[in-house]
């Protein structure tokens, strides 16, 4: 009895490894044949509108970092290409593992993402009725990456990703 105890415990210590191990594992994939995300008046516009949310609550504005940029824009086209919407990219990349594997070393990170949202005050209106993004966008977060993507031949057509963290070894990026 306690030798089938024992080996059933082993194989369960050994799917949860092998589990753990899976999660973890992130393909690299060529996002290239995708649209880049559009560097225009949205993803800025999407920072001036959150930086007046947090200027109307006495905090003070984000700034940009090229790292989180790169992490948003990893995610941006992982959905915009598969019209997959979640947190979890669809190489099970999380947004922690999306800032790291860009090099930026955090503290703190959170992301907020909409899909099918037109504009800008549709995305951060949905955002503040979630308590989840709301406390993102109002958290103690110094940097942003912010990236928009539209694609005509998806369900959504309209993607937003909104990446946040603090790094004291990180510097904004003019």
């Amino acid at each position: 009895m306690v030798a089938t105890i024992q080996s059933s415990i082993a194989l369960l210590f050994a799917f949860v490894a092998v589990s753990n191990a899976t999660n973890l594992r992130q393909d690299n994939r060529d996002l290239s044949e995708m649209a880049s995300p559009q560097k225009g008046n949205n993803a800025a516009a999407l920072l001036a509108r959150v930086n007046k949310e947090r200027a109307a609550k006495g905090l003070p504005p984000l700034c940009t970092n090229k790292k989180l940029q790169e992490a948003a824009e990893r995610h941006i086209l992982d959905q915009a290409k598969t019209d997959y919407v979640s947190e979890t990219g669809t190489d099970n990349s999380t947004p922690l593992a999306r800032v790291t594997a860009a090099g930026y070393k955090w503290e703190s990170v959170d992301e907020n993402f909409d899909a099918g949202s037109a504009t800008v005050d549709a995305v951060v209106s949905s955002w503040l009725k979630s308590d989840g993004c709301h406390n993102a966008i109002l958290g103690k977060y110094t940097m942003a990456g912010t990236a928009y993507v539209y694609n005509e031949n998806t369900f959504y057509k309209h993607y937003w990703v909104q990446v946040y963290a603090t790094g004291t070894s990180e510097e904004c990026d003019v």
